[in-house]
């Protein structure tokens, strides 16, 4: 099991894997920002499945949380401030190795997110597919690197419930 370094490490093996695998079959040459963000997203999921216990992915993703707030309070969107209020309050109810490390739980939510910006901002929804697939291949990186992958298809394959 490595610490944040290790995931972060394997977060951007995979980012690598996946955008050199993507430049020149799906995308022509994505400009320096644009694979720099790619990166961040890849690094993001990285440690994404860590953050239901103390840890730099929990206390990223707070402070992520926190400037949403901030932003939200600002524009008086108050009902959504209320929404991700809920959001919050998931990880502190999960058990560690739960649900946050469950490869379709990290393929499901990102894609259903993705779906939701894509109806209410059309216009970003292919970039945004992009930082999904990568903030995808990041989270799933770290369950690889945390269960190993014959572990990792045999937890996939079994019908064992996952309890929060």
């Amino acid at each position: 099991m490595p610490g944040y370094k290790g995931h972060l490490v394997g977060g951007g093996v995979a980012f690598g894997l996946l955008f050199f695998g993507l430049v020149g079959t799906v995308i022509a040459q994505p400009s320096l920002l644009t694979a720099g963000e790619w990166l961040l997203f890849a690094l993001a999921g990285s440690l994404f499945p860590d953050i239901d216990i103390k840890s730099k992915g929990q206390k990223y993703f707070y402070y992520v949380i926190f400037l949403f707030f901030i932003i939200l309070a600002a524009q008086q969107r108050f009902e959504m401030l209320t929404c991700f209020s809920f959001v919050i309050i998931t990880p502190m109810l999960a058990r560690h190795r739960g649900i946050f490390h469950n490869q379709w739980f990290v393929i499901a939510v990102p894609l259903i997110l993705w779906i939701m910006v894509s109806m209410a901002m059309p216009r970003v929804s292919n970039q945004f597919f992009f930082d999904i697939l990568f903030f995808i291949t990041g989270a799933l990186s770290h369950i690889w690197l945390d269960f190993g992958a014959r572990q990792m298809i045999r937890r996939s394959l079994t019908r064992k419930k996952t309890r929060w």
